[in-house]
């Protein structure tokens, strides 16, 4: 279960690009957070989250108007996000001495879930430019050092290597983004690799499901209350 009690940590607030520029990373939180406690099974993780909503939209509507890339989805713990964390914490065997790849790490619940399962090394990807800090901090509040964090655009990706696991969580809100997801699924995962995905049941969750099988993974799916769990394996 996840706390409601929240600790206010203090507020970062650089200056804001002008608008119409190309939004540099932030090398620390861009806003103030606050401090969540969050349960995994018998996990404990302290999450740091940007405080406020209200001002970092009031941020990016100010400075990116009409970039919806900019919309600031690692500003709270999703619900898929937690489900995929717990299935990783109810298979440990999953992520024991391996090299893991998340897609979309937001707060880095599940990539801090397999590192503390006993991963080799888990590289957490996410595309906003204003992710990196929060997942870092998160990762160092945890006392985990087997996290590294590459900002990854599944349209140009630039990462190397592949890995016997990978796992994301609401990838697929928007549709037009999922074959560049496939391409990189099937181009990121070893022979006899595993990817899950955890989703609510957005409406291109079966046309995903479709574009994986084509490219001979095999399907298996769980589900929770809310969420499905699409265990692919090769």
């Amino acid at each position: 279960m996840t706390s409601n009690n929240t600790m206010p940590d203090i507020a970062t607030s650089p200056m804001p690009p002008e608008p119409g520029l190309a939004a540099e990373p932030a090398l620390s939180p861009r806003f103030a957070t606050k401090t969540q406690t969050v349960t995994v099974r018998n996990l404990t993780f302290q999450l740091s989250m940007i405080a406020d909503l209200d001002a970092a939209l009031d941020h990016y509507v100010t400075t990116s108007p009409t970039d919806t890339d900019m919309i600031p989805y690692f500003s709270r713990l999703w619900e898929s996000a937690k489900a995929l964390a717990e299935y990783l914490a109810d298979h440990p065997q999953l992520c024991l001495g391996q090299d893991v790849l998340e897609f979309g790490c937001g707060l880095g619940l599940p990539s801090m879930t397999a590192a503390k399962l006993g991963a080799h090394s888990v590289t957490a990807t996410d595309y906003h430019p204003d992710n990196e800090p929060y997942l870092l901090r998160n990762a160092a509040l945890n006392h985990i050092s087997t996290i590294t964090y590459h900002r990854l655009d599944w349209r140009h990706p630039d990462l190397t290597g592949s890995f016997p696991l990978a796992f994301g969580s609401d990838l697929i809100y928007d549709k037009d983004m999922v074959p560049a997801l496939v391409d990189c699924v099937d181009r990121f995962t070893a022979a006899n690799a595993t990817f899950i995905l955890a989703d609510p049941g957005r409406a291109a969750l079966q046309h995903t499901a479709n574009m994986l099988q084509e490219r001979r993974f095999h399907l298996d799916i769980k589900a929770t209350d809310t969420i499905f769990l699409l265990i692919f394996t090769r």
